[in-house]
């Protein structure tokens, strides 16, 4: 049987793919809240079910309240029978799968808790369908301050704006240098074990 992969060039395509993965990895190690890293895919955000708990429960019934919502959720969307997509005809003959808005869970948790929660429990199912995958533990890419997928030019972008900070900062204060050089150096380093 002849070996597929001899004189196999790797296309544009493997190569995007390989970088998306390295940069996945990358910020997988990065402890920081910037506005590009990476995002569970799928995975609910309980950042809606503490404000909406917080809203409505006493403040020492809140965070226990918003824990075990965010839990119960995040076990339902882990229930393979529990499918809420269905398919309609749009514009006479192309077929889209939509959620089933009239869930009666779905139709209570929005009447109880309100749009937050609604929302993070919507854009998890719908995450889970583009990615097509059953549960957690799929990352991707992400840019939290427009709520999307992050391009690889943008990743690429905040890597070398963090690369120039921290030369600019070792220029400026060399006392700070060996700190500085040393976070650089952990997160470079993590960069450079990908390869």
């Amino acid at each position: 049987m002849k070996d597929p992969t001899i004189g196999h060039c790797p296309s544009r395509d493997d190569d995007l793919e390989m970088v998306r993965e390295k940069l996945i990895k990358g910020f997988i190690g990065i402890d920081a809240e910037y506005h590009i890293g990476i995002k569970e895919i799928g995975v609910l955000n309980d950042n809606p079910f503490h404000s909406a708990c917080n809203e409505k429960l006493p403040p020492e019934e809140a965070e226990m309240a918003a824990s075990e919502l965010n839990s119960q959720w995040q076990e339902l969307l882990n229930d393979k029978s529990w499918n809420l997509f269905h398919t309609i005809t749009v514009d006479g003959d192309r077929q889209v799968e939509v959620i089933y808005a009239d869930d009666d869970r779905l139709k209570d948790l929005k009447m109880t808790w309100g749009e937050g929660p609604y929302k993070s429990v919507t854009d998890a199912l719908v995450e889970r369908k583009e990615y097509n995958i059953d549960g957690p533990g799929v990352f991707d890419l992400w840019n939290y301050k427009e709520g999307r997928k992050a391009s690889l030019g943008e990743c690429i972008d905040y890597v070398f704006d963090h690369v120039k900070q921290l030369k600019i900062v070792r220029r400026k204060n060399p006392s700070v240098e060996s700190e500085s050089v040393c976070d650089a150096g952990r997160t470079l380093i993590k960069y450079g074990d990908m390869a």
